[in-house]
């Protein structure tokens, strides 16, 4: 569930930020930048990169923003935060159908 457990050091919509967040910061965004390196000094070297190349980079970018997208989805869907802070949270529609195509 959603709420904190006893003798737990955070909430469970906090920890699941912090490890998406770990995962962006020590491993996505990383892997991007070792990934972009590699292309231009293949490119530099004049050599052909490789269409494989440039499908791994594009995932790893789609998936970075994946992440990060479902980090903002979580806290602005988290009714909590709605009711604390309803200006800021809230782009996200409340009915089932609207939020479907969103």
């Amino acid at each position: 569930g959603a709420e904190q457990e006893k003798d737990t050091l955070m909430d469970p919509m906090m920890e699941m930020t912090f490890t998406k967040c770990i995962e962006l910061f020590a491993e996505s965004i990383p892997g991007i930048v070792i990934q972009l390196s590699a292309i231009v000094s293949t490119i530099n070297s004049g050599e052909n990169v490789t269409m494989t190349s440039y499908l791994s980079l594009a995932v790893s970018l789609l998936t970075t923003g994946f992440i990060s997208a479902t980090i903002s989805y979580d806290f602005d869907t988290d009714p909590q935060k709605r009711a604390f802070n309803p200006e800021f949270y809230g782009y996200v529609p409340d009915d089932g159908r609207k939020r479907a195509f969103l």
